[in-house]
């Protein structure tokens, strides 16, 4: 927990059309962050891009060489060591197409899937990998949880 620390969001919203409130997403990311951040961090950028499938085809195809739609896309900056005090953590790209299905395919509703997206990416910035084992799978998932907390609880 890193309460001091300053988190700067850059937002860009390419769909247009999304019911996501930026100012809202800005302040659960900083409270998201100061909880996840190590304590020598001082400051840390984060960027969010909301996309269309379509984009996110393209964007996953330039990126990461797979020609399909995913939900959300994280492209990491941040490391740990050196233990650097003012760092970019990285860009969550999400795909509002998907997460609209998805949130009607789960049962619940669009900004609840939303931010479970951006709870995920932002867990892949700081290295959370649900890929690698059971046991770094099971980690992601309770950090996933505590952080939703943070956005629904409190």
């Amino acid at each position: 927990m890193n309460p001091s620390l300053l988190v700067s969001t850059h937002w860009n919203d390419e769909t247009g059309e999304s019911e996501i409130i930026s100012n809202l997403v800005i302040k659960n990311c900083e409270k998201i962050i100061q909880y996840l951040a190590p304590n020598f961090l001082q400051e840390l950028e984060l960027s969010i891009l909301l996309v269309s499938d379509s984009q996110m085809k393209t964007i996953n195809g330039e990126r990461r060489g797979k020609e399909k739609t995913t939900d959300v896309l994280s492209f990491p900056l941040y490391s740990e060591f050196p233990q650097v005090p003012v760092q970019i953590l990285g860009e969550v790209v999400i795909s509002m197409d998907t997460c609209r299905q998805q949130s009607i395919e789960i049962g619940h509703s669009v900004i609840d899937e939303f931010y479970r997206l951006l709870v995920h990416g932002i867990l892949h910035l700081f290295g959370y990998d649900h890929e690698t084992n059971e046991k770094d799978a099971k980690l992601m998932r309770q950090m996933e949880d505590e952080c939703l907390d943070l956005v629904f609880t409190t």
